[in-house]
């Protein structure tokens, strides 16, 4: 029974990891200039409530740890916590210690847990565990998204966290095309970027489990995941269609260097000819950054140069864990009101942030499970997005999924290396 419920838990945690219903609280430290900040608010999500339910299933069937992880997450939220010590915002800090801590379970209940331990990448049985909600999280977002590119508004759909807008809402994500504007569809994400690097590395987690692992499969487990041919052919076609339809830069980019790598020789002709069909569209969005669309590169340069100046101002612990926006509220960012953003980059982030001590522990965090599990693909492609984007740290979709990714990199270590 109790494994059963582990299994319904954690087909919902994956499923539902890419919404974003919640109940936000606002005190008095969320607070900058009157002003309500997300990234500051104190949030219970229902994804959480589907994290704790699975952390005590799983607990009360006595469950085995993965100790190289736990170590190694506890020491990277030691690292983040020290910068608190002193803070200016410590709410706020803790906020964000607080929505590592439930992500970062979910992270350590993946890389212990039997339903995927050293047998996720080679094992059919587990790999569809993870393949099916996946599957099924990707049509959802991206049917979302395309209904709201068709209608220019969003669907109501606010039981998954949609957020209500049109076209016409100031400030809401566009792209210009010779003077005609279309919405850039965020699905139940916070941003089109942020949908877009959702779509992209669960794309290539699904493409790894269809594959296996040559490196580490045994002699019984040699082959691959049986994922339907026609089902995931869609799910990349679907995928695609709508990385293109967020016009994230960064997305696309990333996309059309992993080509190669996604697709086969026959299908590499065809996603040529969709793209020289595309390529006006693309070339617009590329150079519109140098020229009418250039406030989002200003903005992003003296985000960096702030980040900068927060280091230099305590280079040890930084200014805090979730404080970057609090420090920069002081400053006035380019554009016709405040600018309340972390800096574009996760690196230069938690330098500002948690100061050299937190960035060792994201260093560590990151490269560990990559280099030890030889997952470069999926990390890579996470490291390329992290170095122009700030979600993977601090928004609920984006650290969820760093999590996700983290956790499966060590269930596909070998228990006689880790247990």
């Amino acid at each position: 029974m109790l494994q059963k419920a582990e299994h319904f838990l954690l087909f919902l945690t994956l499923l539902f990891l890419p919404t974003q219903l919640g109940k936000h609280f606002w005190p008095s430290f969320s607070y900058i200039y009157s002003l309500k900040v997300d990234y500051l608010s104190p949030t219970v999500y229902f994804w959480d409530l589907l994290v704790v339910g699975l952390i005590l299933v799983w607990i009360l069937q006595k469950a085995k740890i993965n100790s190289w992880s736990l170590n190694l997450w506890m020491l990277f939220m030691l690292t983040q916590f020290i910068s608190l010590v002193g803070a200016q915002n410590l709410g706020a800090g803790l906020v964000r210690f607080e929505q590592f801590s439930v992500a970062g379970l979910f992270g350590v209940y993946l890389a212990s847990s039997k339903c995927f331990s050293n047998c996720l990448w080679q094992n059919k049985v587990q790999s569809s565990k993870l393949y099916w909600p996946l599957v099924l999280g990707i049509a959802g977002e991206s049917a979302i998204a395309i209904a709201q590119f068709i209608k220019g508004a969003t669907l109501g759909l606010w039981i998954l966290g949609e957020r209500t807008f049109t076209i016409t809402t100031p400030a809401i994500a566009k792209f210009d095309f010779y003077g005609i504007e279309f919405l850039r569809p965020y699905a139940t994400f916070p941003h089109p970027n942020v949908l877009a690097g959702y779509l992209l590395v669960v794309v290539v987690i699904l493409r790894r489990l269809a594959e296996g692992s040559p490196a580490n499969a045994g002699p019984k487990q040699v082959g691959r995941f049986p994922a339907p041919l026609g089902m995931t052919i869609v799910v990349n076609v679907v995928a695609g269609l709508t990385i293109f339809l967020t016009m994230s830069r960064t997305a696309i980019a990333v996309s059309l260097l992993l080509l190669p790598f996604l697709l086969k020789r026959k299908w590499l002709i065809l996603a040529g000819v969709l793209l020289l069909a595309v390529s006006p569209f693309i070339y617009t969005r590329f150079s519109s950054l140098f020229s009418f669309d250039n406030l989002s590169l200003i903005r992003r340069e003296q985000l960096s140069e702030a980040a900068l100046q927060l280091l230099f101002k305590s280079p040890f612990f930084g200014v805090g864990l979730n404080n970057f926006i609090p420090a920069l509220a002081n400053n006035l960012i380019t554009g016709p009101s405040r600018f309340l953003q972390p800096v574009h980059n996760i690196f230069l982030l938690t330098l500002a942030e948690t100061g050299i001590i937190g960035f060792l522990g994201l260093i560590a965090f990151i490269f560990y499970p990559m280099i030890k599990s030889k997952n470069f693909l999926i990390w890579v492609v996470i490291i390329f997005l992290g170095l122009f984007d700030h979600y993977f740290l601090t928004l609920p979709q984006g650290y969820r999924l760093l999590f996700l990714v983290w956790g499966l990199s060590f269930s596909a270590l070998s228990s006689k290396s880790h247990n």
